[in-house]
């Protein structure tokens, strides 16, 4: 039974380290797991035994909203440590490079109405996530313990050539704002680590600095609590 069951395991060993096709597949479901996000891309390469190639990544937003996307990427590329991928539940990412993505950020007002005195009198909500959190001052998020079996750590990360698209209900016309290149070491999805949310935050205060756009600046500065 024991030889049964090493060589079971060799196979699919095989079968992951063989199969492109297989291994796409894979990888899109546990980063789509991971976002909580549908992931599609249009070309993946893999440099064995630990680097992967990823062109034309594409994030979707999970609503119905003025972008059809959360996060778009020329190419994305990933070394990680093999041993991490079958042998553990913390996944290790030696490091990460992000080549000339498009942030897409989408911020539409909710039906409740604020009680406090700042200018804005409607709760904001954005496909981030954050709009709504900050300014319902709403706890973090506790995850059942079977839904956070497997994290992530990425060592390094590096972003090059970013945009952001930022399309706010309140105003006639979406924004587009160049961003800063920018580097990043350990983040992951968990409180030991600086979590992949916490990067947001500093894309969106790099977006308010870079922005021209005074309205924009004006209502992200009020949302975001900046």
């Amino acid at each position: 039974m024991l030889k049964v069951i090493k060589l079971f395991f060799l196979l699919f060993v095989l079968i992951l380290i063989f199969n492109k096709q297989l291994i796409s597949y894979y990888y899109s479901y546990k980063f789509s797991k991971w976002t909580e996000r549908e992931l599609v891309f249009d070309k993946f390469d893999i440099d064995y035994p630990n680097k992967i190639e990823i062109s034309g990544i594409k994030l979707k937003n999970s609503k119905n909203l003025f972008y059809d996307n959360i996060f778009e990427s020329d190419k994305v590329t990933i070394v990680f440590e093999l041993n991490s991928l079958f042998f553990s539940n913390l996944i290790i990412v030696q490091s990460l490079i992000i080549e000339n993505p498009r942030f897409f950020l989408d911020i539409f007002e909710n039906n409740k109405t604020k009680t406090d005195n700042t200018n804005l009198s409607k709760i904001f909500e954005d496909n981030i996530g954050l709009a709504k959190k900050i300014n319902e001052n709403s706890p973090d998020k506790i995850w059942p313990e079977k839904r956070r079996d497997i994290n992530f750590l990425i060592l390094k990360a590096k972003i090059t050539g970013a945009k952001a698209f930022i399309k706010v209900s309140t105003l006639p016309m979406p924004s587009e704002v160049k961003l800063s290149n920018m580097q990043f070491i350990k983040i992951g999805n968990e409180k030991n680590y600086q979590h992949y949310k916490d990067v947001l935050r500093i894309i969106l205060f790099d977006i308010m600095a870079s922005t021209t756009e005074l309205e924009l600046k004006k209502i992200l500065k009020i949302i975001y609590k900046y």
